[in-house]
């Protein structure tokens, strides 16, 4: 009997759909920095910040459900990277964030100032008291995780590691008997209900981003739309899950704006650039308009601000089929990137730096990126050595 010669082992790519995907359309080189390399970013402010955000909500979440103590929870202030006190409460925000920032440290994880620091647990304040007493009623499974295999496009030639590549996410999920088991008042409740028809079985995914409110023509706007979307991709492959009629996005930056949040907003405002502004004639809309850089940051309305944070995307099978073509697209890029690097050797030229000015300013790597935005900022960039 003739053997046939044994193949090679075929490497099945394995994506985060946040970690790896969103991460590459925001900076393609950074991204390989970040996750190809043995070179790990010593500060990673984006990654700090959305995951102590996801880690407070899901341990506030677990305190609450085994003993749902009201809102508000107290915030005892806390020193930097100091150990809390013994004398706290179980559910102060700041103890939570404590073990959540600790949990991240032993990571290589860390905030990059004391400022940063400050600035997450005022939002981690608000997104538990203001926003968790209507979202912890509502969620059936937190911190659910997400999987699945799709096929790489190829159009004729195999340019990546595999024919398929696995695709994973994790995610909160509510359904429509928390949804309609709580009172009409709920914030997201009335959200989901005047964007979907919410009638029969069904489920909403939910995510938290630890950014703001994007403008509508952001390319981050189009890319949490896909994110939505694929989420709800992922849950179908799971077993139990029902008809998913939306996803639910909510910016955590929106429950407490800083300086400059406002002075995109009044920008956007402007220009018809964003999708939720202050009814004209408002005191929120007063409030907008007077600001200037300098002064105290608005005390908006509480109304107002959950329309900023809460973003409500409705799900159809024709949409995750053209979401979740979008990240396969995103995918055979970085396979084609990965297989460029492996055939020259070198990285720079082969992933294409792409960050805005947030992502470069918080980018270990900016001093030796050949492109970083601003384009005019006085980077010290290294110039390629002589053939």
């Amino acid at each position: 009997m003739a053997l046939g010669i044994k193949r090679e082992n075929e490497i099945i790519p394995k994506y985060s759909l946040t970690g790896d995907l969103i991460s590459f359309l925001r900076c393609g080189l950074q991204y390989r920095y970040h996750n190809g390399s043995s070179l790990p970013p010593s500060r990673p402010v984006q990654l700090w910040f959305g995951e102590f955000i996801h880690g407070v909500m899901e341990s506030a979440y677990r305190i609450w459900r085994h003993n749902p103590i009201p809102f508000p929870w107290p915030v005892t202030p806390t020193q930097y990277r100091a150990a809390p006190p013994p004398d706290r409460l179980p559910h102060d925000i700041g103890t939570i964030g404590e073990i959540v920032e600790a949990t991240l440290s032993a990571q290589g994880k860390n905030p990059r100032s004391a400022a940063l620091r400050n600035s997450a647990y005022k939002r981690a304040d608000k997104a538990v008291n203001e926003l968790g007493k209507h979202l912890f009623p509502l969620i059936e499974s937190a911190e659910e995780r997400v999987i699945g295999t799709r096929d790489i496009p190829h159009n004729g030639k195999l340019t990546s590691r595999s024919r398929f590549y696995e695709l994973h996410g994790i995610i909160d999920v509510l359904t429509n008997v928390q949804l309609t088991g709580v009172e009409s008042s709920n914030v997201i409740r009335k959200a989901v209900q005047d964007v979907c028809s919410t009638t029969g079985d069904y489920e909403v995914i939910v995510d938290y981003k630890g950014t703001r409110r994007p403008a509508i023509n952001d390319p981050y706007w189009q890319q949490g739309e896909w994110q939505v979307q694929t989420y709800s991709w992922l849950r179908t492959r799971q077993p139990g899950s029902k008809n998913i009629i939306a996803g639910v996005l909510i910016y955590i930056n929106e429950l407490a704006p800083g300086d400059s949040d406002i002075q995109k907003m009044q920008k956007e405002r402007q220009e018809n650039k964003t999708d939720v502004i202050p009814e004209n004639g408002s005191l929120d809309f007063y409030k907008l308009n007077a600001w200037r850089k300098g002064n105290a940051v608005p005390d908006f309305s509480v109304d107002f601000l959950f329309k900023r944070a809460i973003r409500v995307i409705p799900v159809s099978r024709e949409s995750q089929i053209n979401a979740t073509k979008e990240f396969d697209k995103v995918v055979l890029e970085i396979e084609k990137c990965v297989s460029a690097e492996r055939n020259a050797g070198t990285i720079i030229n082969h992933w294409n730096p792409g960050g805005d000015e947030e992502t470069c300013v918080a980018c270990d790597f900016r001093y030796f990126c050949p492109s970083p935005a601003p384009r005019n900022r006085d980077y010290h960039v290294l110039a390629p050595s002589a053939p």
